[in-house]
């Protein structure tokens, strides 16, 4: 079997039978085989694609640009093997999180869709089987947000039911936008007609069209209200992987189009993707240090995060896409272990309101340590995986004279460190909480907070290697850059497929 289809085939395999199986035990024993076994494949695909090899398979016997497309190269293989690791963390803290009995029985089988959803967005080589994956990856995120939700939290998945009904909306528009002027839907097939278009207004409009649906699949100003209202809803492992992967979805696809499909020289879309990161940044963090909850002031740094992502696609030279690379692995793993930290201290203190926490560290000195190394990390402070990402976004939007870039990434960067700081002091800082909570001194607490600690443990080790390690991850990052912009390649390669 061709292992292209793999990424997609386990996860679907493993969830079907998480929903059928009605016992917890081996429900969650397949679970973790079925992470594992992710986890391997994508390091498989990571090792074929590391030299600029480029996988694929044609699905159904028809050839492209009819038929289905699935494309692997060295970005999708990285994106593939963080969205593996964030399901097997997730799934991990979940076990510690819920007892064997209290554990709801579709949220792995769930978790399992959801991942199905993701990894196919990074799989697919045309735009109707992205709008697919787009859909089941929409349908179990909103069935997760209500699953476990409490009281009236439930109302809060509405903003983000509406917001991507629309985006939904929208992206059938621009499929049938993308058809009826080029007569396909493939990306290879796109970028040679895009490439030999004389009407250059209708590849302007389709891209600037592309970023209004896509941006707001990333929360990108000014569209991202929805996500702070609806993440802190979520449980602490399930918070973690939408933070962790959902938004770098919208993300990913905005960079695979620009670098890809799109023919180079869109000062329009690219300005416009540049703007909008500015805004993204600094209203992102002013909301985070407006928040007085963990969950909240995260939320918000998933947003104010997603501005440095998108900034190097509005420069979107070689050397801004690495940097892009390079930082949406940094802000997925420490963004998702921050949310899992979060999670922990507010299990420990029985809330996560800021105002009600304290002397976290006195207790549980491990777990402050890895918020603190994971806190400076998103600031940007050296030689963390966060401070490679936002040196090498300054110092490209600095050579390629974008002075407002770097005061925005720099204003933002600041600001983050001082909500960190907020947290820090809040929760984890000071005398310990008045009230007693001997209580809550349960065997299900003490297992939940073991579990929880050494998820986001794991997590800070992967992140403390991309910053210590960073030659061999900028090695990677550059490759997969490299690749990711060789259009006429990529159009190549789908072709040859199409004579074999």
């Amino acid at each position: 079997m061709n292992t292209v289809v793999l990424p997609v085939l386990v996860p679907l395999l493993a969830g079907l039978v998480c929903a059928i199986v009605p016992t917890r035990t081996p429900k969650r024993a397949l679970a973790v085989i079925a992470c594992v076994l992710q986890m391997v494949i994508a390091a498989g695909l990571l090792a074929a694609t590391a030299d600029g090899t480029r996988l694929g398979l044609l699905l159904g016997g028809w050839k492209a640009p009819l038929g289905i497309v699935l494309v692997v190269d060295l970005l999708a293989a990285i994106m593939l093997g963080l969205s593996a690791l964030m399901l097997f963390v997730a799934t991990l803290y979940g076990f510690g999180e819920k007892g064997n009995h209290s554990e709801h029985p579709l949220r792995l089988a769930l978790l399992q869709f959801l991942c199905v959803g993701v990894n196919l967005s990074f799989l697919t080589g045309d735009l109707f089987n992205l709008f697919v994956a787009f859909e089941v990856m929409l349908l179990s995120s909103y069935a997760l947000l209500t699953l476990e939700a409490k009281g009236t939290d439930a109302r809060f998945g509405f903003d983000y039911f509406i917001m991507n009904v629309v985006g939904s909306t929208l992206f059938l528009c621009l499929a049938g936008l993308a058809y009826g002027l080029w007569g396909t839907l493939n990306f290879a097939d796109l970028s040679v007609k895009m490439a030999a278009e004389t009407v250059r207004s209708r590849v302007v409009v389709f891209s600037v069209l592309s970023v209004l649906v896509f941006g707001m699949k990333a929360g990108v100003f000014p569209l991202y209200y929805w996500l702070p209202r609806s993440y802190p809803t979520l449980p602490p492992p399930v918070a973690a992987f939408f933070a962790g992967m959902l938004t770098k979805v919208g993300i990913y696809v905005l960079l695979r189009l620009f670098c890809t499909v799109f023919p180079p020289g869109l000062q329009e879309a690219t300005s416009l993707v540049g703007w909008l990161s500015v805004g993204t940044m600094i209203f992102g963090v002013l909301g985070a240090l407006s928040r007085n909850t963990i969950r909240g002031v995260l939320s918000y740094h998933v947003i104010s995060q997603v501005g440095y992502m998108t900034l190097c696609v509005g420069i979107l030279s070689p050397a801004a896409v690495t940097a892009c690379i390079v930082y949406i692995a940094h802000h997925i793993i420490v963004k998702a272990s921050l949310f899992l930290i979060g999670g922990v201290a507010a299990r420990i203190q029985g809330t996560d309101e800021l105002t009600l926490m304290g002397g976290v560290a006195r207790s549980h000195p491990l777990l402050a340590g890895l918020f603190l190394l994971q806190a400076f990390s998103l600031a940007g402070l050296p030689p963390l995986s966060g401070f490679w990402g936002k040196y090498l976004i300054l110092v490209e939007a600095l050579q390629q004279e974008r002075p407002w870039f770097v005061a925005a990434a720099l204003v933002a960067g600041i600001l983050t460190l001082m909500s960190m700081l907020k947290i820090w002091l809040a929760t984890f800082w000071g005398a310990p909480r008045t009230p007693s909570t001997s209580h809550l001194s349960t065997p299900s607490k003490a297992r939940a907070v073991f579990v929880g600690t050494l998820s986001a443990a794991v997590l800070t080790a992967v992140s403390l290697f991309v910053g210590f390690g960073f030659p061999v991850v900028y090695a990677f990052a550059e490759t997969a850059s490299q690749v990711a912009l060789d259009a006429s390649g990529y159009a190549s390669f789908v072709a040859g497929l199409q004579s074999k």
